[in-house]
């Protein structure tokens, strides 16, 4: 596996320990084979996700899963589909429903993320997380033996590009989209796009505070430009880049409507009470629509 990066880090190449196992396997209703050798799991539709691609010198894994349940899941997928250890774990964000399971893989694996996600987890770390996990259930308190907080080893800058195996995967940085560090996926020779939580199919966002729409829709259109076959949001189904077309027309409808309420010299209060979105009522997550407003008026305001 080799590592390059715009800053010139490299990382020296693995060497394969045994020829993977590529026979078709039933993984369970939770995953779906969306190219050869590459497998996504979600548990439920608004779950983050988890994916698995395999190569000839071991796994790569990209998020590991909404829960610690969900991590283990996906490493007993792995052992079912190879021999090959999980090499690279590739985190496209911070939050724990995308990072609580880089302990079941990591190690042997290295981590991956943009410059200043080891410290964004850090900071946001529970002292709380494993007692509170394990009082879910016996289930989840078995899944979560051996937790620990597992940090990037590796930060890149702006873009990198990964050599594993016979896979090319080129790391984007998408930048005030959705958490502290948030790294797209893209995989050019078979054309599939791990998109992050930029765009989450028929749901509202999570837009905190940091977050800027403009900076939102210009990485939807940045990663539209890769014109790929199959798109991997963060959450939700896998689809095609109608997951970006849908999230473009509700953000220009948001801005659209913000702005002329705006215009009309209403306060920020008073859009939040007269705004409507009715062409976007069956969306989950309508309790996020406040912080879409905020975000839509920070961006109106500063036009």
């Amino acid at each position: 596996m080799r590592l390059r990066t715009s800053f010139g880090f490299v990382i020296v190449n693995y060497l394969a320990l045994f020829a993977a196992s590529m026979w078709a396997q039933d993984l369970g209703p939770h995953f779906r084979k969306i190219k050869e050798g590459i497998y996504v799991q979600s548990a439920r539709e608004v779950n983050s996700n988890a994916s698995i691609i395999l190569t000839k010198e071991g796994v790569v894994i990209i998020d590991t899963g909404q829960t610690p349940i969900d991590s283990r899941e996906v490493q007993e997928a792995v052992k079912k589909l190879t021999a090959l250890p999980v090499r690279l774990v590739i985190d496209t964000e911070v939050h724990p429903d995308h990072t609580t399971g880089n302990f079941v893989f990591s190690p042997p694996a290295i981590v991956i993320n943009h410059k200043g996600a080891s410290e964004a987890m850090r900071a946001a770390a529970d002292p709380n997380r494993l007692t509170s996990l394990s009082s879910q259930s016996p289930e989840m308190r078995e899944a979560v033996q051996g937790y620990h907080l597992v940090t990037p080893h590796v930060e890149y800058q702006d873009k990198t590009t990964l050599y594993v195996g016979e896979r090319t995967f080129e790391l984007l940085h998408l930048r005030n989209v959705h958490s502290e560090a948030d790294t797209a996926v893209w995989l050019p020779n078979e054309r599939v796009l791990f998109a992050a939580s930029v765009a989450i199919p028929n749901s509202i966002n999570n837009i905190r505070p940091f977050v800027a729409i403009p900076d939102m829709l210009a990485a939807i259109k940045m990663l539209k430009s890769l014109n790929p076959e199959i798109v991997v949001p963060g959450h939700g189904s896998f689809g095609t880049t109608k997951i970006f077309d849908d999230s473009e027309r509700y953000y220009a409808l948001l801005l659209e409507r913000v702005g002329a309420l705006a215009r009309e010299g209403k306060s920020l209060d008073q859009i939040k009470q007269e705004l409507r979105m009715p062409e976007y009522k069956d969306w989950s997550y309508q309790e996020r629509m406040p912080t879409n407003i905020e975000a839509a008026y920070r961006a109106v305001k500063r036009n």
